[in-house]
C-alpha cells in the first residue's frame, strides 16, 4: 500500500512543505520542497516538485497512490483545496485523509523511533490551533494526554525573543540559540513573560499582536509582540545593528528560561506515565541546547529527536498516521538519506556542460582528507540527499577542526554569517568517548549538543563553542560508509577522526541539490576544493 504524506500550505504562513512516500509501512522517498524549488522554507507552497521526485523514485504514477494525507485537520474545507490541487497539477486525486498537525508531529518521532513506548512531546508556535502537545505511545499506539492552546506557545516565546534580537522568525531561532551561550544565564528574568509551574506554563499573552487560537499570525515582516513587550524589555535591535551584551545577555536568559519551562513540563509528564524514554518533533525540538538539558534527566533512559523536526516532517507522521490506520505498521526511520542522488553519469554530464576542469579520483575518502588535513575547505557531494536542516555527510562542507582560525575563515568566506555561529564535529562513533561527556555514545542526527571533555578544546578549537558545548554527529560505517571512510582517513593523518561539518550551502540558500547547485555554491564561495561523486575541482 501507497502512503504519499504532504505538509506545506497555500497560506503565507506554511512553510518547510515536504512530501513522504510510505510502502507498506516503510520509507521509500522524503524531501523537501525547498531543497527542489531552491526558495528557504518554500512559504506558502504545495510540494510539487517533491511529490514528483518521491513518486518518480518508486516508479509509479500518482494514481497508484492509495492515500494522500495532509497535516490539517481543522483546515477548512482542504480536502477540497487538495482535490482541486492535485488534478490541476497531476490530473488524479487520490483519497485524501486529513490528520492533525501535532498528531503528525508526535507520530514522526514516537515511529521513527524504534520505541516500543515514549513520552512524546511536540511543540512549535502552532498548528490546528495547538503549539504543544503531549502523548504517550506503547505498542504501535498513540494517546494524546494534553494540548496548550495558541497563543500559549513556547515557539511563539522563543519567536518574541528572536525579533526582539533583530533576527527572522521561524527561520533565525537558531541563532539565539547559538548566541545565548555568549551572554549571562539568569541575568534577565522573564517570568513576566513566561510562567511555569505543576506540568503548565502560560505565556503573557497581553505581549501579542495575537488575539486567539484562530486569529492568524502577523507576517514574518511584522513583529509579534507589542507596546507593552517593549515597555517591559525594551528597545529592539535592528537587523543590522551591533550585538551587544545586552541581546547576548537577552538570549541566553531566554535560553535558559525555555530549558527551565521544559525540564518541568517533561518531569511532571514522566511523573504522570511513569515512562523513561522521551521523543520529539515540532521546530522548538531543533533546539539542540534544550534537549542536552532534557538527556541529562536522571530518568530519561533514552531520547529521540526527529531529525527532520520541522513542519518538514509532518508529511511523515502524516502518512505514519494513515498507514498504521490501515494496517500496515510504521518502520522506524533507520536512515536521513532520502532524497535526490544523481549518477557518475549525471555528475560528469554537468561538468562537460558547465565546462569545468576536473579529475576523477579512485580513493576519493583518502583524497578529501588530504585536502583537509592541509586546511583546505573542501565541498563534499555524496549520495542521497539527507532530510532535515543539518548536513549529514551528504551535502556538506568539509574543514580542518584543529585549525583554531577555520571557524572564522569559514564564517566569513564560505557561508557569509555571523561570527558567534559555531559548526559540528562529525566524530567516528567509535572515538567519541574520547572527545565528549553524556550518558548517549549515538547522536548521528545533530539535534543535541555535549559537553566537551578537558582539553578537547585544544585539540579540535573550531568546533567547540564558547561555553565548551559541541553538537555532535556520530558516524557509524553501516549508516554513511563512504562518510565513515573519509574520518578513517582523516584519523590516520591527524590523530583525530573528526572533521568540521556544516551544511553545503551559503547563508540565505537551501542545502545544495544538484552537481549544479553544488558548482554555483562553490564558485559563489571561499572553497578551495569540491567533490562530486568521485570527480574533483580546484580552484
Amino acid at each position: 500500500m501507497y502512503i504519499l504524506g504532504i505538509s506545506g500550505g497555500i497560506r503565507q504562513g506554511n512553510q518547510d512543505g515536504s512530501a513522504t512516500l510510505l510502502k507498506d509501512g516503510k520509507i521509500v522517498a522524503f524531501v523537501e520542497e525547498e531543497r527542489l524549488f531552491r526558495v528557504k522554507h518554500a512559504a506558502g507552497r504545495l510540494p510539487e516538485n517533491a511529490v514528483r521526485f518521491v513518486l518518480k523514485e518508486a516508479g509509479i504514477g500518482i494514481e497508484q497512490v492509495d492515500k494522500l494525507t495532509f497535516p490539517g485537520e481543522t483546515y477548512f474545507n482542504f480536502e477540497a483545496v487538495l482535490e482541486r490541487y492535485f488534478i490541476s497539477k497531476f490530473g488524479f486525486c487520490p483519497p485524501v485523509e486529513l490528520v492533525h498537525h501535532h498528531d503528525a508531529h508526535c507520530a514522526s518521532a514516537f515511529y521513527a523511533s524504534g520505541f516500543s513506548d515514549a513520552m512524546i512531546l511536540s511543540y512549535d508556535l502552532s498548528g490546528d490551533g495547538i503549539s504543544t502537545q503531549l502523548a504517550k505511545g506503547k505498542g504501535g499506539e498513540m494517546e494524546v494526554l494534553k494540548r496548550f492552546p495558541k497563543p500559549n506557545s513556547l515557539g511563539i516565546f522563543y519567536s518574541l525573543l528572536t525579533q526582539f534580537m533583530g533576527f527572522t522568525r521561524d527561520s533565525d531561532e537558531y541563532k539565539v540559540m547559538g548566541l545565548s551561550s555568549y551572554g549571562r544565564r539568569g541575568s534577565h528574568d522573564l517570568s513576566w513573560l513566561l510562567e511555569y509551574g505543576d506540568g503548565q506554563y502560560q505565556l503573557n499573552t497581553d505581549c501579542l499582536m495575537i488575539g486567539s487560537a484562530n486569529q492568524p499570525n502577523p507576517s514574518k515582516q511584522e513583529p509579534m509582540f507589542n507596546a507593552y513587550f517593549l515597555e517591559k524589555l525594551g528597545t529592539p535591535r535592528l537587523p543590522d545593528g551591533e550585538m551587544t551584551p545586552f541581546f547576548e545577555d537577552i538570549a541566553a536568559s531566554g535560553q535558559e528560561h525555555l530549558e527551565n519551562v521544559l525540564l518541568e513540563l517533561v518531569t511532571h509528564f514522566h511523573k504522570k506515565t511513569g515512562l523513561r524514554k522521551l521523543c520529539l518533533a515540532g521546530g522548538v525540538a531543533l533546539n539542540c541546547v534544550a534537549n542536552q538539558k532534557l538527556m541529562g534527566l536522571d530518568f530519561i533512559d533514552e531520547i529521540f529527536i526527529q531529525p527532520a523536526a520541522s513542519d518538514a516532517g509532518l508529511s511523515l507522521g502524516a502518512a505514519y498516521i494513515v498507514s498504521q490506520k490501515n494496517g500496515f505498521a510504521p518502520q522506524p526511520m533507520e536512515s536521513v538519506y532520502f532524497g535526490p542522488g544523481f549518477t557518475e553519469e549525471k555528475i560528469l554530464e554537468a561538468l562537460e556542460l558547465t565546462n569545468v576542469k576536473h579529475e576523477r579520483i579512485d580513493d576519493i575518502s583518502s583524497f578529501a582528507a588530504e585536502q583537509v588535513f592541509a586546511d583546505k575547505i573542501v565541498g563534499w557531494f555524496q549520495g542521497r540527499m539527507e532530510v532535515g536542516p543539518r548536513a549529514l555527510g551528504n551535502r556538506s562542507i568539509l574543514a580542518n577542526p584543529c585549525n583554531p582560525q577555520m571557524q572564522d575563515i569559514v564564517n566569513e568566506k564560505i557561508k557569509f554569517r555571523e561570527k558567534f555561529r559555531p559548526f559540528t564535529p562529525s566524530v567516528l562513533e567509535e572515538d567519541a568517548d574520547d572527545f565528549f561527556l553524556g550518558k548517549m555514545r549515538v547522536a548521528p542526527h545533530m539535534t543535541i549538543t555535549f559537553d566537551a571533555k578537558d582539553g578537547v578544546k585544544d585539540i579540535i578549537p573550531s568546533v567547540v563553542h564558547v561555553d565548551e558545548t559541541v553538537r555532535v554527529q556520530t558516524v557509524r560505517e553501516d549508516q554513511n560508509s563512504l562518510y565513515y571512510k573519509y574520518l578513517q582517513a582523516l584519523k590516520s593523518k591527524s590523530g583525530h577522526g573528526v572533521t568540521m561539518n556544516t551544511s553545503f550551502n551559503v547563508k540565505g540558500d537551501p542545502v545544495v541539490n544538484t552537481p549544479y547547485n553544488a558548482l554555483a555554491t562553490f564558485y559563489g564561495s571561499g572553497m578551495d576544493t569540491v567533490i562530486l561523486g568521485n570527480f574533483a575541482i580546484q580552484k
